[in-house]
């Protein structure tokens, strides 16, 4: 059901219009949020392809001095792990062709918070996602205590999705129209 369905919104995120302009609303909604506001260390993803680009909130937690991570694939089992980055080029190409963290990078610390950005295909009202189907970010967000952030597209957003029991759903999420919260 779940991978039916992950084609469909593949295939609707593709066809979306103008997803710079609307990346682009989603990553200013995001900056002037309170939860950006009052974030230290930002946890962020490598943005590819159709998804809800991510560069420019790279480039302005940096200029405000925040401390940013991004995840590094440990293998194909759906482990991560996420390393401070400081400059774009510390980041090179990894596990499934997504930048990651180069290995001189200082290791993340569950103890360190923070605000989880967390991507998606599609989000529903209760916070859960539909991503790749690897469950790196479940996995993850089991052991995170900090806050977890959606970025999406508010065209694919979607009233409930298919679940199972170790998915792991985010605390708010921020779309190009809204701002829904949850928990």
């Amino acid at each position: 059901m779940k991978k039916q369905k992950r084609s469909e919104l593949k295939r609707l995120r593709e066809e979306l219009g103008d997803k710079e302009l609307l990346s682009l609303k989603i990553s200013q909604a995001f900056l002037t949020s309170e939860l950006y506001k009052n974030a230290e260390t930002l946890l962020l993803y490598y943005s590819v392809g159709s998804e809800v680009s991510t560069a420019d909130i790279f480039k302005t937690a940096l200029k405000d001095k925040k401390r940013v991570a991004f995840p590094r694939c440990i293998d194909d089992e759906g482990f991560m792990e996420f390393y401070y980055v400081r400059l774009e080029s510390e980041l090179t190409e990894g596990m499934y062709g997504i930048k990651e963290p180069s290995s001189g990078c200082e290791r993340y610390s569950f103890s360190d918070g923070g605000l989880c950005v967390v991507p998606g295909l599609s989000f529903d009202f209760y916070g859960y996602r539909i991503g790749y189907g690897k469950g790196y970010y479940d996995r993850f967000l089991s052991q995170f205590k900090g806050i977890a952030v959606g970025l999406c597209y508010d065209a694919l957003v979607s009233e409930s999705l298919p679940r199972d029991k170790f998915d792991k759903n985010v605390n708010c999420l921020i779309t190009d129209k809204k701002i829904y919260n949850f928990n």
